[in-house]
């Protein structure tokens, strides 16, 4: 399962294409739990030290415990933010940087600005859908959910897209330092 097709082309941006695998339930999983752990750990100790700044600089005595409405909500935006400033910055959340995933747009171009936050927007319809809207990463072919398909974008391991970038960077310099002018694309493959 690729991507991109097997030779490496030019995107939209005029950025090379990014081949690689789709990535698996399994990981991808892993990531998403990696990163609940670290939007629930920033949070929850953003929240003590507000609540011990309030505590120590005036006389009011505030619990957030007792605000769990206020607190789910701020949680939402937390983790809004947190996805959304990792995608939009550098095309995956750290939790997915763990794994060796990256987000990219379905043709295997670069992950852009507008496509990260059409993604973003998205991602809540796995949720409403009971869970319906993950299905695609178990069992399509392409492994995309809902919101992939709807923000035009697929996850891919990392490591796999680097591979070929890097393939395709040392055989353009083999080129140029060989003279290699006439060396047909499917040959640059292997």
């Amino acid at each position: 399962m690729r991507v991109a097709d097997e030779r490496p082309r030019r995107g939209r941006t005029g950025e090379r294409n990014i081949q690689g695998h789709y990535a698996g339930p399994i990981s991808r999983l892993l990531a998403w739990g990696a990163d609940l752990l670290i939007i629930g750990v920033v949070y929850t100790a953003a929240l003590a030290l507000l609540q011990f700044g309030i505590d120590a600089a005036t006389p009011l005595r505030v619990t957030f415990a007792d605000h769990d409405g206020w607190s789910a909500l701020g949680s939402f935006i937390w983790a809004g933010v947190y996805l959304g400033n990792s995608w939009v910055v550098v095309g995956r959340s750290p939790g997915m940087s763990l794994m060796g995933l990256r987000i990219v747009r379905s043709d295997g171009a670069p992950l852009d600005r507008r496509h990260a936050l059409r993604r973003l927007f998205c991602f809540p319809l796995g949720f409403l859908t009971l869970g319906i809207g993950f299905a695609g990463i178990v069992v399509g072919r392409t492994r995309q959910a809902l919101y992939d398909h709807l923000a035009d974008t697929a996850v891919v391991y990392d490591w796999d897209a680097e591979t070929a970038r890097l393939r395709t960077l040392a055989l353009a310099g083999a080129r140029r330092r060989e003279g290699w002018r006439g060396l047909p694309e499917d040959a640059s493959q292997d």
